[in-house]
């Protein structure tokens, strides 16, 4: 007979810890011996440059935040603890893997019983959960302040629960800023006094309690403010976490999104670019200098003026991301579930345990447990509320992750439920639920490999920035070129490696290649016209830059090149113009200084071009090439 404490909860709890911790390291065991194992990309790499910044000295920053904070500063802390090795990351964020899979067992069991650690055993196995534990970014902070919240909410007997609960919710919208809208469910949920049951048969006790409530909202306040605070002391504004609301926004609900995430600038998509990218185009169009708020607030006014003239649009885009978040395909950000498991044979053997499948034990565990709804309603509400903060922006899998939690203690509840009499009568309704479910989940609605070539290119380009691995680098561009033999990412990637081999000439073919889809790409075809320039192709090179001087009639390094080029040709009077044009945005240019006195030099004009090269000095004194086209003016005057 099984003694009692082979089944106490606390039993339960550590054996989910244990098998959580252990599948988490054995992919990690399994992906050290992949290429990329230690490469940083996307946002991986500029949380790392963030976290190196703050073990620097640099611990408040310069500026009000655009992406958000926590996880840097957790970086910050491990780095300056263990030392920012990608395995040391990756390691800790496997062990709070196993933590976020004991909560939610933890949280199962308070709401439903023994059965209820299902739930934290299906986290523990869900492949996602595993290849995003394993990932260099903040999803694994987003899972476990996630599943602490539902603890919290679901356990009765925690001290100062509702204060607690504030600083998770707080800490949770710091790594997930749309999280922040969590507060409304639970803060309705203290307000009318909600207590989980002292038994699962037993209903919950409701006592209204406006001081549980405050206290919630204190808990938060206590994260938040000092965030606010810091915001406004370096940048001049009281936000209480990004100040990225406004380019999200729009990048979800313009003409022509697709609910996935499109870069503000063809070929765009890092951190960096997409901050520099809003705020060059909303100044553009203003005029003037904004400050982030009135940047985001630029980027809000355009996606609401979409909204209100084709509310018909918007609404079947609504439909489309709603659709999406609860598809069964992951859909990749900057790296990709399905290459991790090219490498790891454990993602391969879960992955039929997919989204899909917790979305239909969700939908059965939720008519098997429907009798329970006035102490589960929380539940709903929060899953309801995380989905509409979803679909109001644009999809990826890492950022629909919260909703997991919640849906696997669906699921658990309708484990705990079957065997009820009560809930005999809505067995038939929970199978076909759940069958509904999945005929929703698995519609065709995206291909995966197109998320297998981004992978690629983006360790192709991250290998190109060490000459040691641009063997490798290659490997990867032809792997991306395979899953799509016309890709522009790939070709221009591949084109900047044979330039940097000195192979100019073969590159030019993949930048043409490039070029044809990604005509409005601006960097592409800059380099594109270095690459024309090197090897005589002064005509086309010029073709090239004029084309992205349209595209970007403010950018200086095109004006100079531009300058430079016309110079090469002896057309010295257009030369100027374009060294000219580039001053009007730049007056103290440097290389636009000194090419618009190269230009009068050749139109015999040395008094002007003396004073062009001495304005070059006066910002730059040690400047030799001033100097140097100074003293040769001087004395051809002479």
């Amino acid at each position: 007979m099984r003694s009692p404490a082979a089944t106490s909860p606390l039993n339960l709890l550590l054996a989910v810890a244990l098998l959580a911790l252990v599948l988490r390291l054995i992919y990690i065991n399994q992906i050290s011996l992949a290429p990329f194992f230690d490469l940083r990309m996307g946002d991986a790499r500029a949380y790392h440059r963030w976290a190196l910044r703050i073990t620097g000295g640099e611990w408040l920053g310069g500026d009000v935040f655009y992406q958000a904070p926590l996880y840097p500063y957790f970086l910050a802390a491990v780095y300056s603890l263990l030392g920012d090795g990608a395995a040391v990351v990756r390691y800790i964020q496997a062990v709070i893997g196993a933590g976020s899979c004991t909560l939610l067992a933890a949280a199962g069991i308070a709401l439903f019983g023994r059965a209820g650690a299902i739930a934290g055993v299906l986290l523990a196995i869900y492949p996602p959960a595993i290849f995003m534990d394993g990932l260099l970014d903040k999803s694994t902070l987003v899972c476990f302040f996630t599943t602490a919240l539902l603890y919290l909410l679901s356990a009765g007997h925690v001290k100062f629960r509702e204060f607690v609960s504030g600083v998770v919710l707080g800490l949770l919208a710091l790594t997930r800023e749309n999280a922040l809208l969590l507060a409304l469910p639970v803060f309705a949920w203290f307000v009318i006094g909600g207590r989980p049951a002292v038994s699962v048969d037993s209903p919950p006790t409701h006592r209204r309690t406006w001081p549980a409530a405050l206290a919630f909202l204190a808990g938060c306040a206590l994260v938040l403010l000092p965030v606010g605070a810091r915001n406004y002391a370096v940048g001049g504004e009281f936000l209480l976490t990004t100040s990225q609301f406004g380019p999200n926004f729009y990048i979800g609900n313009h003409a022509g999104a697709t609910g996935l995430y499109d870069a503000l600038v063809q070929g765009h998509g890092s951190a960096a670019d997409e901050r520099a990218d809003a705020v060059r185009l909303a100044e553009e169009a203003s005029g003037r200098t904004l400050s982030p708020s009135q940047v985001s607030s630029f980027w809000t006014a355009r996606a609401l003026d979409f909204i209100r003239t084709e509310p018909g649009a918007w609404l079947r885009l609504l439909a489309r991301k709603l659709m999406l978040t609860f598809n069964a395909v992951e859909i990749a950000d900057t790296e990709s579930h399905e290459v991790y498991a090219e490498w790891s044979s454990l993602l391969r053997l879960l992955a039929p345990f997919s989204f899909g499948v917790v979305l239909c034990g969700a939908a059965f565990g939720a008519c098997l447990s429907i009798k329970d709804w006035r102490r589960l309603w929380w539940l709903y509400a929060i899953a309801f509320t995380y989905t509409l903060s979803i679909v109001t922006f644009y999809l990826f899998s890492r950022y629909r992750f919260p909703l997991v939690p919640v849906l696997l203690l669906l699921t658990a509840g309708g484990v705990a439920a079957w065997g009820d009499r009560s809930a005999r009568p809505m067995r038939p309704w929970a199978v076909a639920a759940a069958v509904l479910a999945g005929v929703v989940t698995y519609l065709p609605l995206e291909n995966t490999r197109g998320e297998r070539l981004v992978h690629y290119v983006n360790i192709g380009n991250t290998l190109l920035g060490n000459p040691q691995t641009w063997d490798q680098a290659a490997v990867f561009y032809d792997r991306a070129l395979k899953e799509s033999p016309l890709s522009p990412a790939a070709h221009f990637g591949l084109a900047t490696l044979l330039r940097a081999r000195k192979q100019t000439q073969d590159a030019i073919v993949h930048y043409q290649t490039a070029v044809e889809g990604w005509p409005d790409n601006a960097d592409l075809r800059f380099d594109f016209a270095q690459a024309l320039e090197e090897v005589g192709e002064l005509e086309s090179a010029l073709r090239e830059l004029n084309a992205i001087a349209g595209l970007r009639p403010a950018d200086v390094p095109i004006q100079i090149m531009v300058g430079k080029l016309l110079l090469e040709r002896s057309q010295p009077g257009e030369a100027l113009k374009a060294f000219e044009r580039a001053l009007a945005i730049q007056p103290t240019n440097i290389e636009a200084l000194v090419g618009s006195g190269d230009a009068l030099v050749q139109l015999q004009r040395p008094d002007d071009a003396i004073a062009k090269f001495r304005a070059a000095l006066a910002v730059e004194p040690r400047n030799t090439d001033a100097q140097t086209r100074l003293d040769r003016a001087t004395a051809a005057r002479k």
